[in-house]
């Protein structure tokens, strides 16, 4: 099978951002959702067999950290050589059935971004038909994840609305809420907010911030280096077509131009929309 467009351009980028990324290392926060079997190929997921595939690989050529510890030793000055963390957005029951025993196997840390109603039950993310099997991880699959070694659960807020649409009262309900409602259920500290759909302005990010969250986590691509904004962390987004040369090329920053250049197009195009609908 003849290589991607996409590969080959990363292939072609591969030598510059693998030579950039050794003289400046910093931590790389990989994005992930669910991790299942589906019909028909979906972006938001990976299978068992391919995250199987690229937790191994991670496993032997990085030093993988857990999101907020690697951020605070970025910060810190204190992060040895090339480091990744593992996330997965909106709290997928497949997140603790498929993706928590590779995760242990290969002893990797990750945090799951987890939305209350979601949790409740009371409602599952728009992207997927209703009438299907359960989607979302319940309050006591949320403390089981959060029990197991190395895995942190953080605040997708409570209903994961398109925060920069919301007044400021409802944007701060959702990001204040969501991380008191969540420490009270697993009797610990929430540290860590993921923006749905990775949609944030100077505003969300001044009020996680003063929500007390240590760091919140964007769709916004690149590598995360000394003097990061820690209300902005970026990351890089991993899906099923990611073999283990394309998962490679993505862990040495070799998408990183491209994934720049299609995040603009969709800020241009989310800002569009949101002045058409004054």
């Amino acid at each position: 099978m003849s290589a991607s467009p996409r590969l080959l351009l990363a292939a072609a980028c591969w030598p510059a951002t693998r030579l950039a990324e050794a003289a400046r290392p910093g931590l790389r926060v990989l994005m992930y959702h669910r991790v299942a079997r589906l019909e028909a190929y979906d972006q938001l997921t990976v299978t068992p067999e391919r995250f199987e595939q690229q937790m191994r690989l991670l496993a032997g050529r990085r030093k993988v950290v857990g999101l907020v510890d690697g951020l605070r030793a970025l910060r810190a000055g204190t992060l040895s050589g090339p480091a990744v963390a593992v996330t997965f957005d909106d709290g997928y029951l497949d997140n603790l059935v498929e993706a928590a025993p590779i995760l242990q196997r290969h002893g990797i840390a990750a945090t799951v971004f987890v939305t209350t109603r979601f949790c409740d039950q009371t409602a599952a993310h728009p992207r997927y038909a209703p009438g299907g099997p359960r989607l979302h991880l319940d309050w006591d699959e949320v403390s089981r994840l959060a029990s197991l070694p190395g895995l942190e659960i953080g605040s997708h807020t409570l209903s994961h609305p398109y925060l920069p649409r919301l007044s400021d009262a409802q944007a701060r309900q959702e990001i204040e809420a969501s991380r008191q409602c969540i420490g009270e259920r697993i009797g610990r500290e929430v540290r860590a907010l993921c923006y749905p759909s990775g949609d944030v302005g100077e505003r969300e990010a001044r009020m996680a911030r003063e929500a007390g969250y240590e760091a919140a986590v964007s769709v916004s691509p690149g590598l995360n280096r000394t003097g990061f904004d820690p209300m902005l962390v970026r990351r890089t987004e991993v899906t099923q077509r990611d073999d283990e040369r394309a998962f490679a090329l993505k862990l040495d920053g070799a998408f990183d131009p491209l994934h720049r250049i299609l995040h603009a197009r969709r800020r241009r195009r989310f800002e569009r929309e949101r002045l058409a609908e004054r």
